[in-house]
This record gives C-alpha cells, sequence and structure tokens, in this order.
C-alpha cells in the first residue's frame, strides 16, 4: 500500500540540519525579545516563537529515527513532517507579526506573497508528478490553515 508521505532518508537527513540552525536562530530572536521588552510584542508572536522551538527539536528527533532504523519509517516521517511544518510556519507568521507592528500593509502582502510562492511551488510539484496532487494539495491547503490562523487572522484582529 502507497503511503500519503513518501519516505525519504536523505530528506531526513537535510532536515535535522536545517531544523538545528532554525532553533538556534529561534534562542537569538527570543533573546532578543527579551531584551526589548516582550509587552511590546504580541502573544501571538512569542507564543509561535516559544512553541516552534519543541517543535522543531522533536521533529528533528523523529527524522534521526528515519536514518536508524529500518522498519516504522512512516510513522516518524509523518510524525516529522507536521512537527517541521508547524514549527517552520510559526517562523513564518512571526516575521509577518513583527512586521505587522509597524507595517500591516507590508505584512498582509508578505503573507499574501509566501502563500502564491507556496502555491507556484506545489503547482510545479503537480506538473512534474501528477501522483502527487492530493498530497500536494493537503499540505498547501495545511500550509496556507496555518498561516492564517497563526499570521493573518491576528494581523487583521490586533492591528
Amino acid at each position: 500500500m502507497k503511503h500519503f508521505f513518501e519516505v525519504s532518508h536523505h530528506k531526513a537527513s537535510v532536515k535535522v540540519s536545517i531544523n538545528s540552525f532554525m532553533m538556534g536562530s529561534l534562542f537569538f530572536i527570543l533573546t532578543l525579545v527579551w531584551t526589548l521588552s516582550p509587552s511590546k510584542f504580541i502573544i501571538q508572536m512569542i507564543a509561535q516563537i516559544v512553541l516552534a522551538i519543541p517543535l522543531l527539536f522533536v521533529s528533528s528527533l523523529a527524522y534521526a529515527k528515519i536514518g536508524h532504523q529500518e522498519k516504522e519509517e512512516q510513522g516518524w516521517d509523518t510524525f516529522g513532517w507536521f512537527t517541521n511544518n508547524i514549527g517552520s510556519i510559526f517562523i513564518l507568521n512571526v516575521v509577518g507579526l513583527m512586521t505587522g507592528t509597524i507595517y500591516k500593509e507590508l505584512a498582509i502582502f508578505y503573507f499574501l506573497l509566501t502563500i502564491v510562492l507556496m502555491a507556484t511551488y506545489s503547482a510545479i510539484n503537480v506538473f512534474y508528478n501528477r501522483k502527487v496532487l492530493k498530497e500536494k494539495l493537503f499540505k498547501f491547503l495545511f500550509f496556507v490553515l496555518i498561516m492564517f490562523l497563526g499570521g493573518i487572522l491576528p494581523i487583521i484582529l490586533y492591528y
């Protein structure tokens, strides 16, 4: 039976490296926020910075398991994908939210551009391999949902 998500040992290895870099960046950003005064930032911004760290950390652990196990890779890959993507989208949201504190129109443009670029990326994937249409559509809609709830909606409500 074909799984919805395809396991890739190489992608798993790369994602562990990327997650490590992003977690280090998040610790720096969190330190900067605390230095500048957390009261200057809305709770949705700080929450997404804080929550992205364990999401990316656990994603790295899940992807590392793929490299060390010969069985049961699918569960680790799916878990790693969700935690990685939620953590990564949180980081994207924080950039938009920080921008929105001063430039609401620029933040909205940032979110729209990001969504258009992800739609283009997904369309190119489907163009080259029509078999992945359902997978790429799910991933794109998941991306937009998390971005809307954690980025666009707070911009609309708070700024």
